[in-house]
């Protein structure tokens, strides 16, 4: 076999491949790119003005054409009164912060005077994800008050969360931006059914049900008073939304100061990301060597790694926030894209997956672009434990880029390394990849911001649906 031209790990080129922010260390030497080609796609990165767009971006300029809207996730948790929407932003996470202290305190309770110890998130798509992700991430081994998901319309989902709950001592949040989601409205139907049974009346609702909706009637539709009532506004994306009242549910389980704590670990991700020159900017960095794998590299798909049980449902989000933002194939002015726009995003947890698919990585046919991430501090006292997933962490890194030399197949691997995974490092974990995928959108030319292929299965569903009904 004729043996292939590899390009060089960055490690072998550079003694700085390490670089650190807001308590994460990314560390890039299994890269693979010359010198000469890396300067090559920084003059890229810059000549596309890809710093300069994201700052346009946080300073509220029109990035979503197809739909003449803002992308101001940024905004929601920007303390400066000088951010934009500040003023409404503000107010309402201060209200949102207060109903949850008030569960939390026992002050809110349910109809019959029971104290509230289980939450349900009825929501699908960013109204699930961000806030599953928060909360596995977050919540303690025995949690004070438990939070359970409803997203798909599926009953045996619905059956295994409400048999074991009390709906008397059940808090429900429902949250759909326009509540024109079909699975939202079934389970929230369902949900009313369940609480009806159980002897609540209509006039107890107000105490077990919240709603958090751009639809400012979104309270009277359920018929709920105007306090039970959230905001969010067409400004933020679903997948870009747990940071303001979508967040209520976790804010209510883990507590607002753990949620505060949240939003300024976000926060200090994106001043990082604004104001770091491109050597040292983690997110720009991350989309650089994306773009580099997917258009340079021909990678098929990137591979999430999390070796840490509380990062293990942030495949999913990172799932829904790259592949709906760059899942594009026309830029904004109709005109088709030349090449791959994105990667397929999968994963699991590193441990078990080493005994499931990292033989199709090891030594499978395809090149796949791979972060592997863990936690220096672990999340319990069992140190055999961590000793044992951190030596395999650390041996699997280096394993999946060991390949034959003259193979055409290979792995592209980032490491990420959190000091500790408070809320601080979460919010600024999430905040990462979000830059890094706004940023990605700047590189290929495209719109991050719509969803018109998602838009477009909601409107058939409900055709399907209307006319079995009928």
């Amino acid at each position: 076999m004729q043996s292939l031209t590899v390009a060089p790990f960055i490690r072998d080129s550079f003694e700085s491949f390490q670089k650190s922010a807001c308590g994460i260390t990314l560390d890039i030497g299994r890269q693979r790119i010359s010198q000469k080609e890396l300067l090559g796609l920084i003059d890229f990165v810059k000549e596309k003005r890809t710093i300069e767009s994201f700052n346009e971006m946080r300073q509220g300029k029109i990035v979503n054409p197809s739909e003449g809207r803002s992308a101001l996730h940024t905004s929601l948790r920007d303390p400066s009164p000088e951010a934009p929407h500040a003023k409404e932003v503000h107010e309402t996470l201060e209200r949102f912060c207060k109903f949850a202290d008030n569960v939390r305190s026992w002050k809110w309770r349910g109809s019959a005077g029971d104290r509230i110890t289980d939450v349900i998130n009825i929501g699908i798509g960013g109204s699930d994800m961000g806030p599953r992700t928060v909360w596995n991430a977050l919540r303690s081994a025995r949690p004070e008050i438990n939070l359970h998901f409803l997203a798909s319309a599926d009953g045996v989902v619905f059956d295994r969360v409400t048999s074991s709950l009390d709906p008397y001592k059940t808090l429900v949040v429902i949250s759909s931006k326009s509540f024109k989601t079909q699975e939202t409205q079934a389970n929230a139907k369902e949900i009313f059914d369940w609480l009806l049974k159980a002897g609540i009346r209509h006039e107890g609702f107000k105490n077990h049900v919240a709603v958090v909706s751009a639809r400012k009637d979104a309270a009277e539709f359920f018929g709920l008073p105007k306090d039970n009532y959230f905001p969010i506004w067409d400004w933020v994306g679903g997948r870009f939304s747990v940071w303001g009242a979508i967040g209520l549910p976790v804010a209510i389980a883990l507590g607002s100061d753990i949620f505060r704590r949240f939003l300024a670990g976000a926060h200090l991700m994106d001043k990082h990301a604004s104001f770091t020159e491109l050597q040292n900017n983690l997110p720009a960095l991350m989309a650089m060597f994306a773009y580099w794998n997917t258009v340079k590299l021909d990678v098929s798909s990137f591979c999430f790694l999390p070796y840490d049980e509380r990062l293990r449902t942030m495949v999913d989000w990172l799932q829904q926030l790259e592949m709906e933002s760059l899942g594009k194939s026309t830029k904004p002015d109709g005109s088709p894209v030349v090449g791959k726009t994105s990667l397929a995003v999968w994963g699991g947890h590193g441990n078990e997956s080493q005994h499931s698919f990292y033989q199709w990585l090891r030594e499978g046919t395809a090149k796949t672009a791979i972060d592997v991430c863990w936690c220096k501090k672990p999340g319990h006292n069992h140190k055999e434990l961590n000793k044992v997933l951190m030596a395999n962490a650390k041996a699997q890194t280096e394993a999946l880029i060991t390949r034959d030399p003259g193979s055409k197949y290979f792995n592209v691997i980032s490491t990420l390394t959190l000091d500790d995974l408070t809320p601080e490092r979460l919010g600024a974990l999430m905040a990462l990849y979000e830059h890094k995928t706004t940023m990605l959108g700047t590189l290929f030319g495209i719109n991050a911001f719509d969803q018109p292929g998602v838009e477009l299965g909601k409107r058939l569903a409900q055709s399907v649906y209307q006319s079995e009904t009928n």
